[in-house]
């Protein structure tokens, strides 16, 4: 196509007066610069302009004989410049979108849970207060998703492809496991099958967790303690198993299973007697009656507010 021809359709486009036949044209140009490659690289692009303003220089040199020449040749590296900047811009919109997978945000609000089943068949649930955004498929020889809040993840085995979390300053990487994630204060990591590494993307200190560890991360330092898995899945699995359990130790893991705020008083001091007993599906009420064999006490419950208040009387 005739270089002024190119011009004039492309000054048109700019002024977005480009007429149908324009459009096309350029669409064409578009199209055969596209296929020359992949855009070039950085250094590529530098010395491209460098080899044009060195013509540019040797020729501004002579002008005094060849202006007429010189403003021609300007006119068309102009030209050639712009178009291929256009075709750089064009390239990125035409085809880089096809490495980026539409992102899938879900949320969930005050006493809201949901169960999402990613592409790859694995299994994640949200808990209340939570968001978790992921990509419709996944791509690039790994899988990429970001949560904050709290969420319970079942990841479906693929060696070529790590499973990736990453939330604030923290990323979970795994192969197949099961594990819970809490970032609702600290980024806390509790692991019920398989291996997790975590890793502190600031300070990239990390670590390997194994079933029944937890690791919190708080500012750069990763910590890592024996916990009892059961204990942080409750809210999912709505089971809860207790061995020889202080009591206060056991209103707070109900506190984590069931979402509420648990307010203890004490009528003397406080009962030394342990808790031991195993609960599954229960609503909390059920758990409470239940203890009231073990534990002397009353308590009143606040569904606005998601309170309970429990006096402590003492040990039967």
């Amino acid at each position: 196509m005739h270089s002024k021809r190119i011009k004039r359709y492309f000054g048109a486009w700019l002024k977005a007066k480009t007429g149908k036949k324009g459009q096309i044209a350029l669409r064409q140009v578009f199209d055969n610069l596209a296929r020359l490659g992949r855009y070039p690289d950085e250094d590529t692009i530098r010395q491209s302009k460098l080899t044009v303003w060195k013509h540019l220089e040797e020729r501004r040199i002579s002008q005094l004989r060849k202006t007429a020449w010189i403003q021609g040749f300007s006119k068309y590296a102009a030209v050639f410049i712009l178009l291929g900047f256009t075709a750089w811009v064009y390239w990125q919109m035409a085809f880089s979108s096809v490495d980026q997978p539409e992102m899938i945000v879900k949320q969930t609000l005050e006493g809201m849970r949901s169960t999402i089943t990613l592409s790859d068949g694995s299994q994640i649930r949200l808990n209340e207060n939570s968001e978790f955004e992921f990509p419709e498929a996944f791509l690039n020889g790994q899988r990429l998703v970001r949560l904050e809040g709290e969420a319970f993840f079942d990841i479906t085995p693929d060696p070529d492809k790590p499973f990736i979390v990453q939330t604030g300053n923290a990323e979970i990487v795994v192969l197949g496991t099961s594990f819970n994630i809490n970032t609702h204060q600290a980024t806390e990591v509790t692991v019920a099958s398989g291996k997790v590494k975590v890793a502190n993307r600031d300070s990239r200190e990390q670590a390997f967790l194994q079933p029944g560890q937890q690791a919190v991360l708080d500012g750069k330092a990763i910590r890592i303690a024996e916990v009892n898995p059961e204990y942080f899945l409750g809210w999912h699995t709505r089971k809860l198993s207790f061995e020889e359990e202080p009591v206060e130790k056991v209103f707070e893991i109900l506190e984590r299973a069931y979402g509420v705020e648990i307010h203890t008083t004490f009528s003397g001091k406080r009962p030394q007697c342990l808790i031991t007993g195993t609960y599954e599906g229960e609503r909390i009420e059920t758990i409470l009656r239940g203890m009231k064999h073990l534990l002397e006490f009353d308590y009143q419950t606040d569904i606005r507010t998601k309170t309970i208040s429990i006096n402590i009387v003492q040990c039967k």
